[in-house]
């Protein structure tokens, strides 16, 4: 264990000590910490609105880290905030590569109704994370993650309405209309449509079709194509794969390509809008980054019977190539949109 993680856990120990008014070294001292410790755990587990809270909030950190256009991020709510009951610290503090800071809370939105999407906060609650900022001199931001959509926005706390005397609120809509995502790296993504995945046959191996249609073959190499052009480019390879893991196309059903003796070539499988949104371009919307993150990000944290894990492991930079203006290719043709946050009326 690193000293790190020796400082966090003997600040929490020393608490408890402080608290159970024994010493550090008495005997006792542990086994009671460790007995607090499981039972802690055990209620953890029993509350379902703080694990999800909690992977949403890794997942904004992880898919920061995952654009990769920022200078610093870095957690604030993890200490002591005196006067206490003055002020509550957001969870991170983000510094933009132009040396901008915001102060950000997270927060998780889950409603059943796709056409019902709100965040609702208590009045008192924005006020104390208000007052953080305005002593640290920091804009404050609320960033929603709209579970049932798997998408994110970034507001100003300003933002949210008042809905009564002790309540704040924002819609998905208008949160969304509003966002400053595209300032740490979020972009809508288009490329030429079909991209496809060919696993080619090692012709040296058997290769045969059985009489019940099942396909028998060794897979020699993996190759992706965008509109038909072989994306060779590694750094680009990783893009077109990760588009069709989590972008927004539809993959189809395999498609076996046989050789002039009826044997298996290779088998296909092609991504591609449901339908053509811009039948007069060259291009479709893939989608935005934020949302094929998050899709990454439930695969390694949500199973079939619910939440697995509460974070996963950062992948730093993984989207950068994407922000690169300057990159061009013929083999996998990009086009980057920066969403613009709107005004208030």
């Amino acid at each position: 264990m690193g000293i790190g993680s020796q400082i966090d856990v003997l600040s929490l120990f020393g608490r408890f000590t402080r608290e159970q008014r024994i010493s550090l070294h008495d005997p006792k001292a542990t086994e009671l910490f460790l007995s607090s410790i499981t039972t802690t755990v055990a209620d953890a587990l029993q509350n379902g609105a703080l694990q999800h809270g909690q992977r949403v909030q890794n997942m904004f950190e992880a898919l920061i880290i995952s654009l990769g256009d920022y200078k610093l991020l870095k957690m604030e709510d993890n200490g002591r905030v005196h006067p206490e009951g003055s002020y509550i610290a957001p969870d991170f503090r983000l510094v933009l590569k132009d040396g901008t800071q915001w102060l950000i809370d997270v927060k998780n939105v889950f409603l059943a109704a796709p056409e019902q999407q709100r965040l609702v906060l208590r009045k008192v609650d924005v006020d104390k994370l208000t007052a953080y900022a305005e002593a640290t001199g920091c804009p404050l931001k609320i960033a929603v993650y709209w579970a049932l959509w798997r998408v994110w926005s970034l507001v100003d706390a300003a933002d949210l309405a008042p809905i009564s005397d002790k309540k704040l609120a924002i819609d998905m809509l208008e949160s969304l209309r509003l966002s400053q995502l595209g300032r740490v790296g979020d972009r809508t993504i288009g490329t030429k449509p079909p991209l496809t995945l060919r696993l080619v046959a090692d012709r040296t191996k058997e290769r045969s079709i059985t009489s019940n249609g099942e396909v028998v073959y060794t897979v020699a190499a993996a190759k992706l194509f965008c509109d038909g052009n072989e994306i060779k480019n590694p750094v680009e390879r990783d893009l077109a794969w990760t588009f069709m893991q989590y972008g927004d196309w539809a993959a189809s059903e395999p498609l076996a390509i046989l050789d002039s003796e009826d044997l298996p070539e290779a088998v296909e499988f092609e991504w591609k809008p449901p339908e053509r949104s811009n039948p007069g371009e060259h291009f479709e919307m893939i989608g935005r980054l934020s949302s094929m993150f998050s899709r990454y990000y439930a695969e390694r944290t949500v199973g079939p019977d619910g939440l697995t894990q509460t974070e996963a492991d950062l992948v730093p930079n993984w989207f950068a190539p994407l922000l690169d203006t300057g990159h061009e290719s013929d083999a996998l043709p990009l086009w980057r949109f920066v969403i613009q946050a709107g005004r208030r009326p």
